[in-house]
């Protein structure tokens, strides 16, 4: 009987805990189903690893069912607050991953590279200038020594903004965890 296999068990308990976001009577529901689809499939004579291999990891097929309750909500006597929760949920998730975090992301990874980058070159340009051994194809309007200062700051000003854009990636996960509770290791 398939109950009493460790793997079985092992993987209806990683299951259900990548269901843990969901209403107890959803999460028994869903365990009750894969529980019962893995007993049809060995009574049938398929092994376990076979059965469990089709299934995809347990972690997928929770989040799977997750978005598929989100999207798809069953019927209860909580249904219009919980509708209302989910129709929340699911406009945050759709509008974090979207047009706005793909310029976000976009524009604070451009500056933290530019700044960076053109801050190092500044730095170096005003140091050889400094010292007469800047190349002849290359034309400064400042003094060296206001090149030297300049430098470090633009790359501060890169380093800044590679700090925003971890702090906006790390923000968005945090966001999209509490909208999709239970897989926050996935």
């Amino acid at each position: 009987m398939t109950d009493a296999n460790p793997l079985v068990e092992r993987y209806l308990a990683k299951l259900e805990d990548g269901l843990r976001g969901l209403p107890d009577a959803d999460r028994a529901e869903v365990v009750a189903e894969i529980r019962n689809h893995i007993a049809e499939a060995t009574a049938a004579g398929r092994p376990i690893d076979t059965v469990l291999s089709a299934l995809g990891s347990a972690e997928d097929l929770a989040r799977g069912y997750t978005v598929e309750l989100l999207l798809n909500p069953r019927p209860t006597d909580t249904a219009k607050a919980s509708r209302w929760r989910r129709f929340f949920a699911l406009v945050g998730l759709v509008a974090l991953g979207s047009v706005p975090t793909f310029v976000i992301i976009v524009v604070l990874g451009a500056f933290g590279i530019a700044f960076t980058l053109s801050g190092v070159l500044v730095f170096a340009a005003g140091l050889w200038a400094a010292f007469g051994v800047l190349p002849d194809f290359v034309t400064m309007d400042v003094a060296p020594w206001v090149a030297v200062l300049l430098g470090p700051v633009l790359v501060l000003g890169g380093v800044a903004s590679f700090a925003a854009l971890v702090w906006y990636v790390r923000f968005t996960a945090r966001i999209i965890r509490r909208v999709l509770p239970g897989h926050a290791a996935a």
